[in-house]
């Protein structure tokens, strides 16, 4: 049972914070894993502020913008690379003036560059506001409330310096994000890390931060939730079964199972000619995968529709496509 327990930790060992050498049992073993780097080597530890309760003003915004300092990486060995930001409390429109339900819509944007400086050349989409959790209300009921979540936006891994650090910024191009009462929420976790490698810049306006004083507030004791990720060559595949959709005059219902390695995020997809696609339903987190649309919020003409996850090694899987036919269906439809 010891010997057991010695090899479950040196496995466990192979997804930590830091960035291995080839010799590590990231390498030794035959489940290839993804490796990060973020201000603290438990990510776990990332629970304060975006999950609820306290928020202590820790918004992604177009006046708000948090920079870190990570160190040198070697990523020569990897296949791809990501920098990425845990975040949550997406909030809705007008609220507490009305119940209007809309996600107050925003981009959120993250750059990475081994200057504490950055332009449009190292800036890169993150994600878009209605794919985020949903913040509680007291008094009401929300489709898509859920715990803050990785997003992930890949890089060339170029972009990653083994002689320099890292810089990582996040920020959102939308004037509505300038409080906490508006804007997502970044991760936070406690650390006695003395070193000052956090910083907040107040002064841009939904650009990335640049320019002299940049580095404009030290935060210390506590970090935010920046993070690479480094991908090594895989070849895990992701699969949806079961894929299916019941109609009605009313509305579509779909359902269906996603398989592969830590799953992190599935949706739904449409298009006219199947070669085009566009994204049509938020960012669902865990199984049991469902779905409903009013027949009114997609197109009255025939389209195709189709399910799509990723998984923690960023592979993605699509189901087969199914047609959504032009009248409403008395029956369901799937494969």
């Amino acid at each position: 049972m010891k010997i057991l327990f010695s090899l479950l930790l040196l496995l466990s060992g192979a997804a930590g914070a830091q960035v291995p050498d080839e010799k590590s049992p990231a390498y030794a073993s035959k489940s290839p894993v993804p490796s990060y780097c973020a201000l603290t080597k438990d990510l776990g530890r990332f629970y304060m502020y975006a999950n609820g309760g306290f928020n202590a003003d820790w918004y992604v915004g177009y006046n708000n913008a948090w920079i870190i300092r990570l160190p040198p990486l070697a990523s020569g060995v990897y296949a791809r690379a990501y920098i990425g930001a845990k975040i949550g409390r997406a909030k809705i429109m007008s609220w507490p003036l009305s119940w209007d339900k809309t996600v107050i819509p925003g981009k959120i944007y993250l750059a990475i560059s081994q200057e504490p400086g950055f332009s449009s050349d190292n800036m890169y989409f993150l994600v878009d506001s209605s794919d985020l959790p949903l913040e509680p209300l007291p008094n009401d009921s929300l489709d898509g409330i859920d715990s803050a979540q990785w997003f992930w936006t890949e890089i060339p891994l170029s972009k990653i310096s083994a002689e320099k650090p890292n810089y990582l910024a996040a920020w959102s191009s939308s004037r509505y994000f300038i409080s906490g009462s508006s804007a997502p929420i970044i991760a936070a976790a406690p650390s006695d890390d003395k070193e000052e490698n956090v910083w907040l810049n107040r002064a841009i306006k939904g650009n990335p931060p640049s320019g002299e004083g940049v580095l404009e507030t030290p935060i210390s004791g506590i970090k935010p939730a920046l993070a690479i990720k480094l991908v090594p060559r895989n070849d895990y595949k992701v699969i949806i079964k079961g894929f299916q959709a019941e109609l009605d005059a009313d509305r579509i219902l779909v359902s269906f199972s996603a398989i592969g390695e830590d799953l992190r995020a599935v949706w739904l997809e449409l298009s006219y000619d199947k070669f085009d696609w566009q994204k049509v339903s938020r960012l669902m987190f865990r199984a049991p995968y469902f779905f409903s649309f009013g027949r009114e919020e997609l197109s009255k003409d025939m389209f195709y529709l189709r399910a799509a996850a990723v998984d923690g090694l960023e592979n993605s899987g699509y189901s087969k496509e199914i047609i959504i036919p032009a009248a409403p269906a008395s029956e369901g439809a799937g494969q």
